[in-house]
């Protein structure tokens, strides 16, 4: 009977247990942390799964924890550790995906009620599964490229052919974000956040659409570019679809179709043009995520013979062509020619001390860098840099050659006609 009651507790606190005023402390020092002033919905969203997990695993309420806390740390270490162990063991959570919960999360509610959990040490966790998925579908060839003096060295190039195929099976819409993740670093979030002003008041004669603003998750300051063949897409998207939007909507929105989904999901019921006004909002980046898969589907099918089936997309796991991807493959491309890191995270918006002379370099000083990168990351423009180079050193060669054989011509001649006289 007391085991019943006890159940019933934990019921009673699950069912109101985000207006205890230490869940609202921590919510709200997150919201105050943030450069934003709000919890991103991925925060909330993480808060909402991982919170009443623990409230379940310690039969507590959030005020009772805080309470129980202040024993000292070891209380809450060991709270950490056995929360890690039970939701691996009785609720068949991935041990990495445990870590995270117990560790980053949990360890939040406690860290943001002042409770001093610096010394606890968070376990390792294991290689990513991502990544492993991610080699068996490669985004660059490697090559050997001749040098001048005739030895030869390995190089990183883009795989064009699956990319622009890839590309080619997602909608215009997609495509374009594709290329724009692709181009300048950013998260998919923040590329979707990005504001119509930001392309419509740039000088058009610049090639280039440069871009400078705030991270989203870290509110580091963003500075980097679309490259020349992706702003031409950027610019002819908003003037031919956002012509009406005002400046401060996002570039790129959902379809008619999504809006119409989502909308039902909302209030239940299908939309109805004339009780109802359409207004499409920004794309969700979970939305994105799908296409991508789906994408990835048609690219299956269309690289698969009756000999040979492709398979890139396991199941339950992400998929290898997802729109963080392409941020890493950015990444990869300023490693290939050797962009400082400084420079690189000042790019990609990523957070480091280091970075800071770099934040408030011109656009012209950054571009200097961006023109390194950019012959590598072309998709639809002419060749890169290496193909040409190879074809000038061929060139090169042929000629030393020919220049080579005239010499021994002419010498064969000269030394003919001193033997005549």
């Amino acid at each position: 009977m007391k085991h019943g009651i006890l159940l019933l507790s934990v019921s009673q606190i699950l069912d109101n247990w985000e207006e205890y005023v230490t869940i609202k402390k921590w919510k709200n020092g997150l919201k105050y942390n943030s450069h934003r002033n709000r919890l991103s919905p991925k925060t909330e969203q993480a808060i909402k799964i991982w919170m009443p997990l623990y409230i379940e695993f310690t039969r507590k309420n959030p005020d009772e924890l805080v309470d129980e806390a202040l024993n000292g740390k070891e209380t809450v270490k060991a709270r950490l550790s056995d929360f890690c162990t039970w939701l691996i063991e009785e609720r068949g959570k991935k041990f990495n995906a445990a870590v995270h919960g117990s560790y980053h999360m949990i360890r939040g509610f406690y860290s943001h009620n002042d409770i001093n959990t610096q010394k606890i040490r968070t376990p390792k966790v294991d290689p990513s599964e991502v990544q492993f998925t991610d080699d068996q579908v490669p985004l660059f060839d490697i090559v050997e490229v001749e040098q001048p003096d005739g030895s030869k060295t390995k190089e990183k190039i883009l795989k064009r052919q699956l990319i622009k195929t890839f590309f080619e099976c997602l909608s215009l819409r997609d495509k374009i974000i594709a290329m724009c993740i692709k181009d300048c670093g950013m998260d998919s979030g923040d590329v979707l956040d990005i504001p119509l002003a930001t392309i419509r008041y740039q000088d058009t004669s610049q090639e280039r659409i440069f871009i400078r603003g705030l991270r989203n998750k870290t509110g580091e300051i963003i500075s980097t570019f679309f490259s020349t063949e992706t702003s031409k897409l950027v610019r002819n998207y908003v003037k031919l679809n956002r012509s009406n939007a005002d400046d401060t909507e996002t570039i790129f929105v959902e379809s008619t179709k999504e809006f119409k989904i989502n909308f039902n999901k909302k209030y239940g019921r299908s939309f109805n043009p004339e009780l109802d006004k359409l207004k499409l909002g920004p794309v969700d980046p979970h939305n994105l995520s799908r296409s991508f898969r789906l994408a990835t589907e048609k690219l299956e099918k269309l690289l698969s013979t009756n000999e040979k089936p492709v398979k890139f997309l396991q199941r339950i796991k992400q998929s290898p062509l997802r729109p963080k991807r392409f941020r890493k493959l950015f990444s990869e491309v300023c490693d290939v020619v050797g962009i400082p890191v400084d420079v690189k995270r000042v790019f990609m918006g990523k957070s480091d001390p280091s970075n800071k002379p770099y934040e408030g370099k011109s656009r012209q000083d950054l571009e200097l860098y961006y023109e390194k990168i950019e012959p590598k990351l072309m998709i639809y423009s002419e060749e890169p840099s290496t193909t040409k180079i190879q074809e000038m050193m061929q060139l090169k060669k042929q000629m030393k050659e020919e220049i080579k054989r005239e010499i021994f011509d002419e010498l064969k001649f000269f030394e003919q006609k001193t033997k005549d006289e």
